[in-house]
């Protein structure tokens, strides 16, 4: 699908080998790699590039942020945008249904704030 010169991802999120009717262990499956909430926390606030993401996870390697934006991705939770230029320009943003993940994000936030209040 080409839009303003660029190309969207706009395939539906693949299905896993063993689909999953338990609401808690799909959820996992989406969102609870080590890295998932930290990327999606980021693009929350607007479009990146992968090296800006880097940037700003400096402790992920690069083989990691790929495999993680690609499950991403695969989830519907981020929409990949390739622009049809040289050199290949590559943009991540949010997708409507990664937005939904945004209270969970926050959630998440807090709690780690008094965990880490709770170990001094």
């Amino acid at each position: 699908m080409e839009t303003d010169g660029a190309i969207t991802n706009a395939a539906q999120p693949e299905l896993s080998a063993s689909p999953t009717k338990c609401p808690l262990t799909a959820a996992l499956n989406a969102i609870g790699g080590k890295w998932n909430m930290i990327c999606l926390y980021w693009l929350d606030s607007g479009t990146r590039r992968f090296n800006e993401l880097r940037r700003l996870m400096p402790e992920i390697s690069h083989k990691v942020l790929t495999a993680t934006l690609r499950d991403l991705e695969r989830e519907g939770l981020i929409r990949r945008k390739v622009y049809a230029e040289v050199p290949p320009r590559v943009e991540y943003s949010i997708s409507s249904h990664g937005e939904s993940v945004r209270p969970l994000i926050e959630a998440v936030r807090v709690w780690g704030r008094q965990h880490l209040e709770w170990k001094r």
